[in-house]
């Protein structure tokens, strides 16, 4: 039918080309175009109707067509109005603007697509995400054109190209709406179709969960084309304009020569640092260590996009831990990925055991529930080994009984408390396979996504295995196992069960780590923090210190920064474990970090209390006495402040020489 029907408008657009009918040309040509861009769809049902490993949302017929192009599941949103949310990142999108009308075009088009037309024509100011300078868009281009006159624009990071090639963009629009105008208008028409009308077209809602930039990229390539315009333009001013031959080809070729100096030269000088891949093996290693963090034939609850689709890719593609099932948190929310899950196995290791029905995923819903107490009783079976399938030394610390826990809501309305679709589906899934195979939470799950079963958890790398064991009276790591996962170290990769983690170009200077990376590699020196904590607990201080150090052997600090209040924790474990010269190390970074957290709020008190703590453990009482006097001009009435001062006066001048800083 689709052929016939082609032939007959083909046979329609030739006869306007004979008859000379513009109109109808245009006409039969439009829905020429219109269906061979709307059959391209096809190929989704096609591939779907395969089953792949990966088939997000299941479009196999074309019901399920329209949901998967409409973004069904992600919800539909009102335009100019702002979601709301109760949380606290949520709730600047209401504290933040004066009107949805303000949210509108401050964050969804000024924030979501003038700043990132900025970013690639007048230069990236830096690398964290949503920077508050972004903001108001065009402040980039003064700071970018300011930067002509000797300020410094940042570092390796910085991406300044002064603003250059967006000027050149805009002389490009005025030199070609000047010569042709009606091109001019279908390249505007372009331009904002794909970069402003999509930002009103996606709705975005603050906050993004990254940044967005590659939506536009349609916008930007038409922008790309004005700038080669705007020095077409400016070379033809100076034919006109330039008498003399000599002179007139001196300044074109000046011309030329800047243009390719400013615009493509010097985007490549600033971008390519940061957008060098060679050697940055993160990605790729960050996902190996969380499939080889589950044992063999494991469950693995996954958080989002970030710790679930490099993970596919390392099953679908390089055959890495296919037994491992990986169940992502965000689409247990939806029907056609449980289902999914119940009944898909493309590697053939075994469906999920489910006592859902299909009927019932299908008419899945959030349902009513007040937190209650659920049991996970152990399978009516002698020959059942708990403390052998769990790898437990001690059968006096086996939960009786099996696991029992409070499954909270996750969802409150006024007096009316409910759980979501995803917690259903997951005490499902847990319910059903506890016994049978190891169960995981990804360490980047958050809490209200693990139905209640936090004191269960014991951490095997970048993973916490569900065990019938309340960490309240035992350890709350797998000391073995985390040990080998952090200090082995892996040639090559393996594509079965092997501990020991890839830590590669962690330590190597000249690689670019975004945010993201620096964030993320914050869970490898957790999984270290925590293997030193069950070191000092049993007083093996010798081996804390072991771990600490190789910690920033493999993740050095000077490379790849640490959060304040984690380099905190760090220094306090040296100090707890007797490494006095190591803690001194450190102490001079958090000190620095403490001081800097004064200048920008000085009245911060947990940059106070860091202070304290640690001038305390380096015994300083001089800087302890200038501290606490600081503390006196913003609390005078306090008397505990008060006192202090007065100690550390006496200690200082010398009255009182029995007292000292507190000690371990």
């Amino acid at each position: 039918t689709l052929v016939v029907i082609l032939a007959l408008f083909g046979f329609a657009v030739r006869y306007s080309i004979k008859t000379n009918k513009p109109t109808m040309h245009l006409a039969f040509m439009s829905l020429i175009l219109i269906i061979l861009g709307f059959t391209t769809y096809t190929m989704i049902i096609i591939r779907s109707n395969q089953h792949p490993p990966m088939n997000e949302n299941d479009p196999s017929d074309f019901t399920e067509l329209v949901s998967y192009l409409n973004r069904e599941q992600y919800g539909d949103f009102p335009i100019f109005k702002r979601r709301f949310g109760a949380d606290e990142q949520k709730s600047i999108v209401f504290s933040g603007y004066s009107s949805d009308l303000d949210f509108f075009w401050r964050y969804q088009m000024n924030h979501m697509m003038t700043r990132y037309w900025l970013w690639n024509y007048a230069g990236r100011e830096g690398w964290v995400q949503d920077q508050p300078a972004d903001i108001a868009p065009f402040n980039g281009i003064g700071n970018s054109i300011g930067k002509i006159f000797g300020i410094s624009f940042g570092g390796p990071v910085s991406g300044s190209l002064y603003a250059i090639p967006f000027l050149l963009g805009l002389l490009g629009i005025y030199f070609q709406f000047k010569n042709d105008w009606k091109m001019a208008a279908i390249f505007m028409t372009l331009f904002i179709f794909m970069g402003y009308l999509t930002a009103f077209y996606q709705n975005q809602q603050q906050p993004q969960p990254r940044e967005r930039d590659y939506f536009y990229v349609g916008a930007f390539f038409v922008f790309s084309i004005w700038i080669a315009y705007g020095v077409r333009g400016l070379a033809d001013i100076i034919l006109e304009k330039v008498q003399r031959l000599s002179f007139r080809n001196a300044a074109v070729t000046a011309l030329l020569l800047l243009g390719v100096v400013f615009v493509p030269f010097r985007m490549l000088e600033a971008n390519y640092y940061t957008h060098d891949r060679s050697n940055n093996w993160f990605p790729w290693d960050y996902s190996y260590n969380f499939l080889q963090s589950c044992a063999p034939n494991a469950v693995l609850f996954t958080n989002g996009d970030n710790d679930t689709f490099p993970l596919w890719y390392l099953q679908d593609v390089e055959g890495v831990r296919r037994d491992v099932k990986i169940v992502n948190l965000s689409l247990l929310n939806t029907p056609w990925y449980i289902m999914q899950l119940k009944h898909n196995d493309p590697y053939n290791v075994g469906t999920l055991k489910m006592r859902l029905t299909d009927q019932q995923i299908e008419n899945i819903y959030v349902m009513r529930w007040n937190p209650a107490v659920v049991t996970f009783p152990y399978p009516d079976d002698p020959n059942y080994d708990v403390r052998k399938q769990f790898d437990i030394p001690d059968s006096v610390a086996i939960n009786p009984g099996g696991i029992k826990f409070t499954m909270p809501n996750t969802i409150t309305s006024g007096s009316i408390k409910a759980i979501r679709v995803q917690d259903i589906a997951a005490r499902d899934i847990i319910e059903s396979n506890i016994w049978d195979r190891p169960i995981y939470f990804a360490v980047t799950c958050s809490n209200d996504s693990k139905i209640g079963l936090q004191q269960y958890l014991r951490m095997e790398g970048l993973a916490q295995r569900i065990v019938p064991v309340n960490r309240r009276g035992a350890d709350a790591i797998n000391e073995k196992v985390l040990r080998e996962q952090l200090f082995d170290i892996n040639n090559g990769y393996s594509k079965t069960y092997k501990p020991g983690f890839k830590f590669r170009g962690l330590d190597k200077p000249g690689i670019f780590f975004d945010d993201n990376h620096q964030r993320m590699v914050q869970n490898y020196r957790i999984a270290y923090i925590e293997l030193a904590i069950n070191y000092i607990n049993k007083n093996e201080d010798a081996k804390a210190v072991k771990a600490l150090d190789m910690m920033d052997k493999r993740i050095p600090r000077k490379l790849l920064p640490v959060d304040s209040g984690l380099l905190y924790e760090i220094g306090n474990l040296y100090f707890t474990a007797g490494a006095a010269d190591k803690y001194k190390a450190i102490a001079a970074d958090i000190e620095s970090d403490a001081l800097h957290a004064l200048e920008v709020n000085p009245n911060d008190i947990r940059a106070f209390r860091i202070l304290v703590a640690t001038y305390e453990n380096l015994k300083d009482n001089k800087k302890l006495y200038d501290l606490w006097q600081r503390i006196y001009t913003l609390y005078p009435n306090d008397p505990n402040v008060k006192a202090n001062v007065e100690k550390y006066k006496k200690l200082v001048s010398g009255n009182d020489s029995s007292e000292s800083g507190v000690q371990k």
